[in-house]
């Protein structure tokens, strides 16, 4: 009860900071969505990765060599999502599969169940594109990465021109596009591939 007051305390003192920093410097995001919308099913299902920005090179080092990616996003037992990446780099199909936190208690970040990772999510308002979420994910390296995803396999190129704009704008000038040359995996619905 003590630790749920005390984030909640933190969290709102953070969003009035983060309120007041976007007056100093309007390019900034708005606030994350909350876990409780993270979680509802309009965030449920299948996502496109599109394109990734990073602060300095290394932060996107894990998408130079993949060709596409798929998000599955459902919810999990206890206030967790679980969250399944089917890509492909090179020509191999990958599947890794994560749990994430989306309890009240530590709203808005997604803390990985490990505590390896955490993640903020925007809804596509921020880039005109409300078939779009943006996702900061910082990994167990402390790479940072700003990715883009979309409900479709393909995305207009003013909706990646307005991402990377607003990714530069935050000093994520590193940036990088899906290539999608090479079919996409999807091992989430029991396929090998889709080419």
């Amino acid at each position: 009860m003590l630790m749920s007051t005390l984030w909640g305390v933190v969290t709102s003192l953070t969003g009035l900071f983060y309120s007041g920093i976007q007056v100093m410097v309007p390019c900034l995001p708005p606030a994350p969505l909350s876990t409780a919308v993270i979680s509802t099913n309009e965030y449920m299902g299948t996502w496109h990765f599109v394109a990734a920005a990073g602060w300095e090179e290394d932060d996107l080092k894990s998408f130079k060599t993949t060709d596409s990616s798929i998000l599955h996003i459902q919810k999990g037992a206890n206030d967790t999502l679980t969250v399944t990446e089917d890509s492909r780099v090179g020509d191999q199909c990958q599947k890794n599969t994560w749990s994430y936190f989306a309890s009240s208690v530590t709203d808005p970040f997604l803390f990985r169940t490990d505590f390896n990772a955490f993640a903020l999510i925007w809804d596509g308002k921020l880039i005109n594109c409300p078939s779009c979420i943006i996702i900061l994910v910082v990994d167990e390296d402390e790479e940072a990465s700003a990715l883009l995803f979309a409900r479709n396999e393909s995305t207009p190129d003013e909706v990646i021109q307005e991402f990377k704009s607003k990714m530069e704008c935050v000093l994520m000038e590193d940036f990088l596009k899906a290539p999608l040359k090479k079919g996409l995996c999807l091992t989430h619905l029991n396929l090998d591939h889709v080419t």
